[in-house]
């Protein structure tokens, strides 16, 4: 009977043994877990940055676009430091009238289809040739003014997305033209219209065109971070009338056999210019890198296709902190050490283009650091803001609040938020949830500064924007309280962002 006692014995110890063993485990996790939790991180910057501040500042009406966007195109074709590609499509879809039979109609619609491509080479081709060897009759000339153009369009939030982050460098100047602003007499005369017809001398003669402009569209996309036209389209949409002369074979198809017909047909031709402008760029406004990093620097550089081939340019790099990291002619980045400036500071990396006598330079700012990312804080995306008199905005803020990895659930009781407003009688400030909203109660002279004040895990974060109220709109404030939070911030077009991340903390 000693026998199993010992047994059982054994088996209870080693159970004991293994629950132990999975204590330890277990402790050694919860302490690694606590000590990533509670560990200091790094604070770098919170969001993309336009690097002029006329990214935002949109022409909002058509004569000063319309300026602005000419300007442009005649720097484009005037510059010394741009190529240009040109093509033409041509789309001849849509309802025509022609003097055949019905069945003969569908046949000819098919072959008319498929003629596009043949019209469509009709058109001057550009591929990559430098503005100053380009004939300024090879491109269109766009002389229009304010009374030609119907209507304006442009979209000022493209630049940003819901968040209030910045995403695009480019956006779209689009004019709807009068469609009187087209000369029938040019495209009379024009050498594709010849071409068309000396393609069509086997089946008719054109005796005459009457081309019926029914539509025109011009759009401009610009570069707001250069102020450089990267692109223009130029949409044609007609009705032509056409008196023909038909040969015998194709009078035969006729409904009633004659000679002379009369034929309309739709006719829709969009041309496309492309400017390429010499220089380089770095596509991220900052990197985080940390020691013995190896990477290759964002850089983008145009120079002409021949250049390229014969690398006939030179790239050079200038680093703020050159004990830091080195780069090297392939601009493959080796980060050798934690930069001895602060990390909110980094090291700032100017790289030098040098192609035809011209230098072409841009900056990225790199952050050196042993410590994890992290992004707590509070901060306004604009520099300025406005708020009409009597009414409610949503303000451009972002605030971020840390996060418990573990439990993923966001520690709310972990920071305050303290706002302060400069002239509270001018300007009301108020928090709804994660959001703020500004009521303009009355005329200011000065702008109203707006001071956010954020305390999390131990440090204060700050950030202030000045307010202009202005009396573009006069009447009762509204009350914040009964502006829905979806609504108001749909109604002001910029929304308040809190940004989830991982506990972080700053040193004062």
């Amino acid at each position: 009977m000693s026998k199993p006692a010992k047994k059982g014995t054994k088996i209870l110890i080693g159970f004991l043994i293994a629950a132990i063993l999975m204590a330890i485990c277990f402790l050694c996790v919860a302490l690694y877990a606590k000590n990533e939790f509670n560990k200091e991180r790094s604070w770098l910057p919170l969001k993309y940055e336009p690097q002029q501040a006329s990214a935002t500042e949109l022409p909002d009406n058509a004569p000063e676009a319309l300026d602005y966007a000419l300007c442009l195109y005649d720097d484009a074709l005037h510059g010394d430091s741009v190529e240009i590609s040109c093509r033409t499509d041509v789309d001849l879809g849509g309802d025509m009238k022609l003097p055949f039979a019905d069945a003969d109609n569908a046949i000819i619609d098919r072959i008319r289809s498929g003629a596009a491509g043949a019209v469509q080479a009709l058109y001057p081709t550009l591929s990559g040739q430098r503005a100053a060897d380009v004939k300024e009759a090879e491109l269109p000339e766009l002389d229009l003014d304010e009374s030609d153009v119907l209507e304006y369009v442009y979209d000022a939030e493209s630049l940003f997305n819901r968040k209030g982050e910045y995403t695009s460098d480019t956006y779209e100047l689009v004019f709807k033209i009068d469609p009187a602003f087209e000369n029938a007499d040019e495209i009379r005369s024009s050498s594709v219209y010849k071409g068309i017809c000396e393609a069509l001398k086997d089946a008719m003669t054109v005796n005459s065109i009457d081309p019926d402009a029914k539509e025109v569209e011009i759009c401009f996309c610009v570069d707001r971070l250069t102020d450089q036209l990267q692109s223009v389209s130029i949409a044609r949409s007609y009705e032509i009338t056409a008196n023909v002369t038909l040969t015998d074979a194709y009078a035969a198809l006729g409904r009633d056999g004659a000679r002379e017909a009369t034929v309309v047909l739709p006719y829709k031709a969009t041309e496309h210019i492309d400017f390429m402008w010499y220089g380089l760029r770095f596509t991220e406004d900052y990197l985080e890198q940390k020691p013995g990093d190896i990477i290759t620097l964002p850089l983008q550089i145009n120079v002409n296709s021949a250049a390229v081939q014969g690398e006939d340019f030179t790239v050079d790099y200038e680093i703020s902190d050159p004990q830091t990291m080195q780069i090297d002619e392939d601009a493959v980045m080796t980060v050798n050490k934690t930069n001895d400036v602060s990390d909110t500071e980094g090291v700032k990396v100017t790289a030098t283009l040098t192609f035809e006598g011209k230098r072409y330079t841009d900056d990225i700012i790199v952050y050196i650091t042993k410590l994890d990312k992290a992004t707590t804080g509070v901060r306004f995306w604009e520099d300025s803001f406005t708020v009409a008199l009597g009414k409610t905005v949503a303000l451009p803020a972002d605030i971020r609040v840390p996060v418990n990895e573990q439990s993923e659930q966001r520690s709310e009781e972990e920071y305050s938020l303290l706002i302060e407003v400069s002239d509270p009688a001018a300007l009301k400030v108020e928090q709804d949830e994660k959001e703020l909203f500004a009521t303009a109660l009355k005329p200011a002279a000065e702008p109203v500064t707006v001071t956010v004040t954020m305390k999390c895990g131990g440090h204060t974060y700050t950030a202030s924007l000045p307010v202009t109220v202005t009396e573009e709109a006069v009447g009762e404030p509204e009350e914040a309280a009964e502006i829905p939070v979806e609504a108001a911030a749909d109604e002001a077009e910029i929304p308040v962002e809190i940004m989830e991340e991982t506990e972080a903390s700053q040193n004062d």
